[in-house]
């Protein structure tokens, strides 16, 4: 549990501090290139204008979706750089029971009831990895303890190597930023 609080915590900095950032870049767009926007008012430069008006209002939208995935690929590379052990242990003593004769139940009710973080950062891991899809073959070949289940889906998750594309990295914000100001700025310098 004390991992995913801190990836969970990695998740709230890093989402505040790209959704801040996009917020601020807008903030400061519409001071730099005010012009165009009272030229679109006053019915001077329309097309300039509303591509203006357009990006900085749209574009803190977009970077809050942008924000949100960077952070919980950043909170998911933490656990799963140096924590995956304690994931999957987490997983199969929440989700899998071990009186159950299936052993899996109502794992979505499970995952409802955990803390909004943790819901987001589960639910991206069960989207890359068909997590209960692989834990069901598993009980299917054997009647495997939760203890063994943790081993097997280790392996199995390892052998996925899906974490190589979940490492957090700054080339999407700073594309991200450079799309934002440059469509502004094309917009000033072409129309």
């Amino acid at each position: 549990m004390k991992t995913l609080a801190s990836a969970g915590f990695t998740f709230l900095v890093k989402f505040i501090f790209l959704l801040g950032l996009g917020i601020v870049l807008n903030v400061i767009l519409t001071v730099v290139y005010w012009d165009n926007i009272m030229a679109f008012v006053s019915g001077d430069k329309m097309l300039l204008g509303s591509i203006t008006l357009i990006s900085v209002f749209f574009f803190p939208f977009i970077w809050f979706f942008i924000s949100k995935k960077e952070a919980t690929l950043s909170a998911i590379f933490k656990i799963v750089d140096k924590n995956v052990e304690v994931l999957i242990g987490f997983i199969i003593d929440k989700f899998v029971r071990e009186e159950n004769k299936d052993k899996l139940g109502d794992y979505m009710g499970v995952l409802e009831k955990q803390p909004k973080i943790i819901q987001i950062i589960l639910g991206f891991f069960f989207e890359k990895i068909d997590f209960f899809g692989e834990v069901s073959q598993l009980l299917k070949e054997k009647d495997y303890s939760n203890e063994e289940l943790k081993v097997k889906m280790l392996e199995v998750t390892k052998e996925k190597e899906l974490f190589e594309e979940w490492e957090p990295s700054f080339m999407t914000p700073l594309i991200f930023i450079g799309v934002n100001i440059g469509i502004i700025a094309l917009a000033t310098r072409f129309l």
